[in-house]
């Protein structure tokens, strides 16, 4: 007995579709995860609106059932809330690391074009280092001079 298809149209058992569905779980990024959770939370708050709406509808023998989903009414918003911060958060965050790998990769390029004829990266790498400790130290000095005077 089939009840499942993949996406080539084959045919899989119990077994083949949950081992597919445990790898596409695990292949989540956050920001998806983050995307599903606030779908879901949109839906539990517009159920707990209707059954709000229906408690309201028979105030008399229902009211605590309304006093209960304002509460949680108000604890899914809250939650809903603290994820939209955290897909914004991701978001800026990719955009972060995407800029970041742009400017490795341009500033990989001028490196090579530094490194003067005959220089192993080793040397090149050294005299880099070496440009930067005294860049460092010369600032320090300048801070030093500063404080003194």
């Amino acid at each position: 007995m089939y009840f499942w298809k993949n996406k080539k149209g084959e045919k899989l058992s119990f077994k083949d579709f949950i081992k597919h569905w445990q790898k596409g779980i695990e292949g989540i990024t956050p920001l998806q995860s983050i995307k599903t959770q606030m779908g879901g939370t949109k839906i539990t708050m517009l159920g707990m609106f209707l059954g709000l709406c229906v408690s309201i509808y028979g105030w008399r023998n229902l009211w605590w059932v309304g006093i209960i989903l304002i509460g949680a009414l108000l604890n899914t918003g809250i939650q809903f809330l603290g994820l939209r911060q955290q897909k914004k958060l991701l978001v800026n965050l990719e955009e972060q690391f995407k800029e970041t790998d742009e400017d490795d990769k341009d500033s990989q390029e001028t490196n090579l074009e530094d490194v003067g004829e005959g220089d192993t990266f080793k040397t090149h790498a050294l005299k880099k280092s070496k440009s930067s400790l005294d860049t460092s130290n010369s600032l320090e000095k300048e801070k030093e001079v500063k404080q003194n005077e």
